[in-house]
């Protein structure tokens, strides 16, 4: 008698070792030479293309004989079949962490059924001593080994995986507190960018950071349908990437990594001005942020091609900003016999900290500075909270001093 043919909710004719389960995902198993190999995915072309790779990397042997696979070799594998669903912008950090950190290294030559914890923790040494990488880089190196190693084990291709705990054995560096701007830092940039002939143009992008407390990725990819002047809130929903992709850097859109990425922020009336303003200079100068990446256009902030702004083009852009204020600065105070204020060289994370920074000593209300911030874990919130608290407390106690008589 001939075996009935599974169909799906949509009474699609399903491929042979296909189900679909009561949650709608679709499964395939398949049992082959003592292993059970499974695949799902929510949509059925994509299992199909799923489960034509896996065929075809059964066929091309690489578990025919699981003892001669060098990590290097199953890593290519896994991360096409086990991450195919990355988004590209995760892809290609896997990639590059792979090519800079394990590929050259003595375990990405190494077999993979050879491979034990103590020569992951000489890898992750010396990444951290030897090449000074921050820890979090090398946990990052270690989360992409566990997780291909994991799945090796599960394919029957090892049978323990040796990552495990492998990251608590090294010495862990305490984490770089990013500096704030302050408070008068913070206003002698404003006021210098204010009176600038040649960077008051920016004006409304720093604002823009400095009011919101937005990632870049956010800021790049921020567009005017993002932004409701009549409610005054603006939409972050998704950030704008510019990396490497096939081999070619090109701009790349995707959703938040979090879903407490997505979120509205008000906007402050100092920040609506400056909105303005960024329109009233996009229609002086007939150019407008007009390039079309992934659906998205008409973008708030962009380059003078219509382009939204790269991180190396943004950074690039401070440097001149901070360096013509400094050396202006420097010849004043001279000129005047005083000490120069100076500004620091920073970044665009920098800002978004700054922000931050300023919200943390004007809010107590924790569970919103995250909802602002879009903070996936409260932690966070709460380190740049008690450090912004501690230096008010400080501030606080020196302007008291000055007001009591102690001695």
């Amino acid at each position: 008698m001939a075996v009935k043919n599974r169909k799906d909710h949509r009474g699609r004719v399903l491929p042979p070792n296909v189900s679909q389960k009561t949650d709608r995902r679709y499964i395939w198993r398949k049992m082959i030479d003592g292993h059970q190999y499974v695949l799902t995915d929510n949509d059925l072309n994509e299992l199909k293309k799923k489960i034509v790779r896996k065929e075809s990397e059964l066929q091309n042997g690489i578990y025919s004989n699981p003892t001669k696979v060098t990590f290097n070799e199953w890593f290519c594998k896994w991360i096409d079949i086990y991450k195919g669903n990355l988004k590209t912008t995760t892809r290609e950090n896997y990639l590059t962490a792979w090519r800079n950190y394990v590929r050259d290294s003595q375990i990405g030559k190494m077999q993979l059924c050879k491979i034990k914890k103590m020569h992951l923790v000489e890898l992750y040494k010396e990444l951290s001593e030897g090449k000074e990488l921050a820890t979090a880089t090398v946990h990052n190196v270690h989360i992409i080994i566990y997780g291909s190693l994991s799945d090796a084990m599960d394919d029957g291709l090892i049978t323990e995986n040796p990552a495990t705990n492998a990251f608590k054995k090294i010495k862990h560096k305490e984490a770089r507190h990013r500096q704030a701007l302050s408070v008068r830092e913070q206003e002698i940039f404003i006021d210098f960018l204010s009176g600038n002939d040649i960077f008051k143009v920016h004006l409304p992008l720093f604002a823009f950071f400095l009011g919101t407390g937005a990632r870049f990725g956010e800021m790049a990819g921020i567009t005017w349908k993002d932004i409701d002047m009549q409610k005054n809130v603006i939409s972050i929903n998704h950030t704008m990437h510019y990396t490497r992709v096939n081999g070619k850097m090109k701009f790349h859109a995707s959703t938040p990594k979090t879903k407490s990425g997505i979120r509205e922020i008000p906007i402050i009336p100092e920040l609506k001005k400056q909105l303005i303003r960024q329109k009233q200079y996009d229609f002086m100068t007939g150019i407008r942020g007009t390039a079309i990446i992934d659906g998205y256009t008409d973008f708030v902030f962009h380059t003078s091609t219509g382009k939204p702004y790269t991180e190396t083009g943004l950074n690039a852009i401070i440097t001149r900003i901070v360096n013509t204020y400094n050396l202006q600065e420097t010849d004043k105070a001279k000129t005047e016999k005083r000490k120069p204020e100076l500004l620091p060289d920073f970044s665009p994370h920098v800002l978004r900290h700054t922000f931050c920074t300023r919200f943390c000593e004007n809010e107590s209300n924790v569970k919103v500075i995250q909802a602002i911030m879009g903070h996936g874990d409260i932690k966070t919130t709460m380190n740049i909270y008690a450090h912004a608290t501690n230096d008010k407390i400080q501030e606080t106690m020196q302007d008291f001093s000055s007001k009591i008589k102690i001695c």
